[in-house]
């Protein structure tokens, strides 16, 4: 484990580098996991060490007040988490362009960070970003906050405090603290919507991979008809949690990505017969069914 101090805020890092150490032609790679019940973890065990075998220099880290990095109480607006993250790559001396992988609220950071420091990104790998023209910052708000109250419904706690196992536990009071302890979800307010005008001129190859049955999805084909150099990937049968559900997949479409791009990208051949399908309570923004409901005596 180590730690920076990146834009003044102490940041946990992993370097992965490949078997004999990065040499000056190893592609950097960056990744930037999504918010609130995410962390390090998602990227580290999914991609990154496969991508740091195929001869990648990876770099994981927490967003601030996520996993080991430091909860301050502000400093979470999109501009805050761009600093944080030139902050970090100034500290571990990176100096020439990375490619930045991003899942969720990753994503679009990452997305933001290229069109704000170009110059800074080789390529940009878009895991499920949220993707608005117009309302974005109320967007990423309002679901936050809808996050909040579910977390905090009684029946949620009742499930927490009796079945929901030790690890679930842990990662679920961590992201209740940060949704009430900071001022996380009105800094989410001040996110800008994206420019049209801006990624109609972004010059940078764009890799984004969507889930079919992701809540979403209508915002992929907008995605893709702004920036020029777009790959759009649907994955059928998959939701929101692609990272997850089709691991493996995106193993091959990252090396794909980064080491052999002039050929066509790998088919996707799915690994199993199931089906994922977003639950109605998250497309409709309510707070979860009774999930103690099933172990519960019958009331006379």
């Amino acid at each position: 484990m180590a730690e920076v101090i990146a834009n003044g805020v102490r940041l946990h890092v992993q370097r992965l580098e490949p078997r004999g150490g990065a040499s000056a032609d190893s592609p950097i790679v960056v990744m930037v996991h999504g918010m609130v019940m995410d962390n390090i973890s998602s990227f580290y065990f999914s991609l990154g060490t496969c991508l740091a075998d195929a001869g990648c220099d990876v770099i994981c880290y927490d967003l601030r007040g996520h996993g080991r990095s430091e909860r301050t109480r502000g400093g979470y607006r999109l501009a805050d988490s761009m600093a944080d993250l030139t902050g970090l790559l100034d500290t571990l001396g990176v100096d020439r362009p990375v490619h930045v992988v991003g899942n969720s609220y990753g994503a679009t950071l990452a997305l933001a960070f290229g069109l704000e420091f170009t110059a800074r990104v080789a390529s940009l790998t878009l895991i499920e970003p949220p993707f608005l023209i117009e309302g974005l910052g109320e967007e990423m708000a309002r679901s936050l906050s809808q996050i909040l109250v579910a977390m905090t419904d009684d029946e949620v706690e009742e499930w927490l405090d009796n079945g929901a196992g030790r690890v679930i536990n842990r990662a679920t009071r961590a992201a209740q603290r940060l949704l009430s302890d900071t001022t996380i979800a009105t800094d989410m307010l001040a996110t800008p919507a994206f420019s049209a005008e801006a990624l109609a001129a972004l010059p940078i190859p764009v890799l984004a991979v969507y889930g079919e049955n992701s809540d979403i999805i209508g915002q992929a084909a907008g995605l893709a008809a702004l920036v020029p150099e777009c790959t759009l990937i649907v994955l059928e049968h998959h939701t929101h949690m692609v990272l997850r559900e089709a691991t493996g997949y995106l193993r091959s479409l990252l090396a794909w990505w980064l080491f052999d791009r002039d050929t066509p990208p790998p088919p996707y051949v799915r690994d199993t017969e199931r089906r994922f399908a977003t639950p109605e309570w998250v497309t409709q923004m309510v707070p979860p069914p009774d999930l103690n409901a099933g172990r519960r005596p019958a009331v006379n």
